[in-house]
């Protein structure tokens, strides 16, 4: 039997997004020299020329060895962008391609309604599995913090559209033969708000070999995304009040603007932002700080605390969402209250003393190895036999 054709099918590239999701599709790709579709591409950032200049996400997209497959080019102006991401799911004629020329198809599910509806009614024999980043968090558990946000008068609205959104995300759910959520989290996080559980659990791939222990410096350090899901300015307010401690800041988001300001016009001595810095500066960063400093808002599952603890580094945590399947309290970091003050990071970063991260090196490093890439390899490789 020959082997199968292989498709993956992601949601976007967007803006100046490297978040795990679009790492584990790369490495996916990889692994099963897959040809690699997107919904949209924000030219902007993630275009052929950036490529050049950004090897560690444009550059592995544009790799001439892969074909690479885009829907539309994403819009500037941000109410015609959401537009055209469903007009484009919902009409593109390269669909009809993406439907006819491959056995199976991987999609990676974040927001990619219509397209599983559309692939299959054109080729009904294809084979399909749904890899669940999350549904649609606007509309699920963030629904209520962004209804708050706009006039009362647009609830009933708004409400009317959550129900489309998750609606055609159940559907599109349905039309897949095999789901697998990235973590329990997740699992239950659709079934909650789509009524739909997905089959089966595989935690997101990590690539271990790529963090080491290489000394232990002065810093703790966060490579959160920055924005208020990360919580960066509950992290850099408690760092402001122990100017004792120091904290290196990198990776970029819609504060970064605010970061900058925030340091220099507090005159944060003991704070440094190194901004989106390369795959190689992050893991020299991850294998010489003390601890890592993680604790976004109800985090789907989570790679970064991983990243950390493969290179022998405990994570402050928080009690919430992904975090709690892969963070031992105690034994390979600590765990902060779920909804944080401030006071509980600065308790625990005092608490994690560097003495105590390197008691906890060795618990870290075989915890990172429960989630090597080579553990989810294996069991999505058994999954796509199941469909051949």
């Amino acid at each position: 039997m020959s082997k199968p054709k292989i498709a993956i099918f992601h949601h976007f590239f967007k803006g100046d997004c490297k978040g795990g999701g679009e790492k584990l599709i790369l490495q996916l790709r990889q692994h099963l020299s897959a040809d690699l579709w997107v919904g949209g591409i924000d030219r902007t950032q993630w275009g052929r020329d950036n490529a050049k200049t950004d090897l560690d996400f444009a550059g592995q997209i544009w790799d001439k060895d892969f074909r690479f497959e885009y829907l539309h080019t994403e819009s500037t102006k941000p109410i015609w962008r959401q537009i055209k991401r469903q007009l484009a799911m919902a009409f593109s004629p390269k669909v009809k391609e993406l439907a006819n020329n491959y056995d199976i198809i991987i999609y990676s599910f974040g927001n990619i309604a219509f397209v599983p509806q559309r692939v299959k009614r054109i080729n009904p024999l294809i084979k399909s599995l749904a890899y669940i980043h999350t549904p649609p968090r606007p509309f699920t558990d963030q629904f209520q913090t962004r209804l708050q946000k706009i006039p009362k008068l647009l609830h009933p609205a708004a409400k009317v559209l959550q129900k489309i959104v998750l609606g055609q995300f159940r559907r599109s759910l349905k039309a897949v033969d095999i789901t697998v959520a990235n973590a329990i989290n997740i699992q239950n996080r659709t079934e909650k708000y789509t009524g739909f559980r997905p089959q089966t659990v595989i935690w997101p791939a990590v690539q271990t070999k790529n963090f080491k222990f290489i000394d232990q410096q002065d810093f703790y350090l966060s490579h959160a995304r920055l924005e208020s899901l990360k919580r960066i300015q509950l992290i850099v307010e408690a760092f402001a009040t122990m100017p004792d401690k120091k904290l290196i800041i990198t990776s970029t988001g819609p504060l970064k603007d605010w970061l900058i300001n925030v340091i220099k016009e507090r005159d944060l001595q003991n704070i440094t932002y190194e901004g989106r810095v390369s795959d190689e500066r992050r893991n020299q960063l991850m294998g010489q700080c003390i601890a890592g400093i993680y604790i976004p808002v109800d985090e789907d599952a989570g790679i970064t605390q991983c990243e950390f603890m493969a290179a022998g580094k405990p994570v402050i945590g928080v009690q919430e969402g992904g975090l709690l399947e892969t963070i031992i309290d105690g034994q390979t970091g600590v765990l902060i209250p779920a909804n944080p003050k401030v006071a509980d990071l600065m308790a625990a970063v005092q608490a994690m003393t560097p003495e105590l991260a390197l008691s906890l090196r060795q618990n870290c490093e075989q915890q990172a190895e429960s989630v090597d890439e080579k553990v989810f390899f294996t069991k999505i490789d058994k999954l796509l036999v199941t469909l051949e």
